[in-house]
């Protein structure tokens, strides 16, 4: 959308009530779903979407900013942003410059949550990985312990870290390892004792249902950790 229909986003987001959400990596596994359930609840008003190429999806509520990532300028036409789910990622195949992984899996979504915070940002929704540890020698935990960190030292009103263990769908693009791993845990989820449940794997689609229904919930905590069983609870309603 051009900037003047942004402009109309933001004063239209001021009204009381009125909630914005913005959502990072729209165009992924988990955030197209996300993208899906926000276009479709009427308690979401407007939603934005940051995209380095349009996606080709238009809706009378979506306000879809092309850019390389510049959280001040690509929100300076908004009054207001409520909520931030944040649905970026990379592997090291796809993104082998560990600079540029680094500014995805963190600079990101630091970058957008802190300009947020000057726009009446409540809450902040991140897809972190099950078992993140400071310090682990593996990198990909190391980096999404990090992020986690970075984020909550900036004190968002509620933070809410999602966990999940191995996500399934189809996505545009080949992972066969990730393929090989789908094809097991059907038999490893069932075998799981209740005390390992957080290992269960989940497809994004559950995930993202289980964001967006979280996100709808009264807040309580400055900081929410959700593995499988937290996640899944909309199930049960």
């Amino acid at each position: 959308m051009s900037l003047l229909i942004a402009l109309f986003f933001s004063d239209f987001c001021t009204h009381p009530g009125m909630k914005t959400a913005l959502i990072l990596g729209s165009s992924g596994l988990t955030g197209s779903y996300i993208l899906d359930l926000l276009l479709k609840d009427d308690s979401f008003q407007s939603v934005i979407t940051i995209n380095r190429k349009p996606s080709g999806i238009h809706h009378p509520k979506l306000t879809e900013i092309i850019s390389q990532f510049n959280a001040e300028k690509d929100l300076a036409p908004f009054v207001s942003i409520n909520t931030i789910f944040s649905c970026l990622g990379t592997t090291r195949k796809k993104t082998p410059d560990l600079q540029q992984y680094r500014n995805i899996e963190i600079g990101i979504p630091v970058q957008y949550a802190t300009v947020a915070l000057t726009k009446n940002l409540q809450g902040f929704y991140f897809i972190s990985a099950v078992g993140v540890q400071p310090g682990s020698g593996n990198f990909y935990i190391r980096i999404k312990s990090e992020a986690e960190e970075a984020l909550k030292s900036l004190h968002i009103p509620h933070l809410h870290i999602y966990q999940p263990s191995l996500l399934t769908g189809q996505r545009n693009e080949k992972r066969p390892l990730e393929k090989l791993a789908a094809s097991l845990f059907p038999l490893i989820n069932r075998i799981l004792p209740k005390k390992w449940m957080h290992y269960h794997s989940i497809s994004a689609a559950d995930l993202a249902r289980g964001m967006v229904f979280i996100s709808q919930q009264p807040n309580q905590k400055k900081v929410s950790y959700h593995t499988y069983s937290s996640i899944m609870q909309f199930k049960n309603t």
